[in-house]
């Protein structure tokens, strides 16, 4: 097969949201592509059910690190770096293992965006982690110069403004690079968009009202942190009980974030 676009992604206990993204690109892209997912030594059950359900799709390729004891951000980096070694075509795509682009022809229209002064385009970081840069929650870029930019998606430390993947923008502009953006607007603040009732990112392209990526922001460990600003912040403060809580508000939202990401597409594919 004449593979146009890599698609990479790290599973680490979220192997529902992997197949939600496989569910929506095989929907919504235009182009041949194939997608490599590194799976960081998940729980057994959550990679059986991964390698259980890709076989419904032959374009994706599933390996697992085995005795692999890193975690956080630098475990998801280093499966970046190995992932970023294996891409063969003329596009690389890195998604977060809960993020998704949810446009008919999301790909052709995102490589339309690149030029040779512009070779990578993706999401809008929060305003707290703001570089004017996109970070790799959903990026595509041309992939011969990402692999010739040799860059350690590792973070250098711990500290709240290092994360996965923060040295892109510094190898990117060394080397007099530009990027363009896909528009961040939070749910919090923002209730025009189809996640309005949930606590996710949406991603809008060329301030364009239609949706073009989501991003549940939360992962395998479905965020607890997010919660706190709720009105029954109380609540979940409380030892134990508290917790519990918002371990099943996230599973809720999970679902509902997936429910409503296959109705977009489910919606897309019926007026093709």
């Amino acid at each position: 097969m004449n593979y146009l676009i890599t698609i990479c992604i790290v599973n680490f206990n979220s192997s529902e949201f992997v197949l939600n993204t496989l569910y929506c690109l095989e929907i919504i892209t235009k182009n041949q592509y194939k997608v490599i997912i590194r799976d960081n030594n998940s729980e057994l059950k959550d990679f059986l059910n991964l390698k259980q359900n890709i076989i419904n799709y032959p374009n994706v390729e599933l390996y697992r690190v085995e005795n692999f004891t890193l975690r956080g951000s630098l475990a998801h980096g280093t499966a970046i770096n190995d992932l970023i070694c294996r891409i063969d075509t003329k596009y690389g795509v890195i998604l977060d293992a809960d993020c998704t682009f949810l446009h008919k022809n999301w790909d052709e229209i995102l490589i339309r965006e690149l030029n040779e002064e512009c070779p990578i385009i993706g999401t809008e970081a929060h305003k707290s982690k703001s570089i004017g840069f996109p970070l790799m929650y959903a990026i595509l870029f041309d992939a011969d110069i990402m692999i010739m930019l040799q860059i350690d998606f590792r973070p250098k430390d711990k500290s709240p403004n290092e994360d996965t993947g923060y040295r892109l923008r510094e190898g990117f502009q060394k080397k007099g690079y530009k990027s363009k953006l896909l528009t961040l607007k939070q749910t919090r603040f923002y209730k025009e968009g189809p996640f309005r009732k949930l606590i996710v990112a949406e991603y809008y392209l060329n301030n364009h009202e239609e949706i073009f990526a989501s991003h549940y922001s939360r992962g395998s460990t479905l965020g607890k942190n997010k919660y706190l600003h709720t009105k029954k912040k109380f609540f979940y403060k409380i030892p134990i009980f508290g917790s519990y809580l918002l371990y099943l508000k996230g599973k809720r939202e999970k679902k509902k974030w997936i429910k409503i990401c296959q109705k977009i597409v489910d919606n897309i594919n019926k007026v093709k």
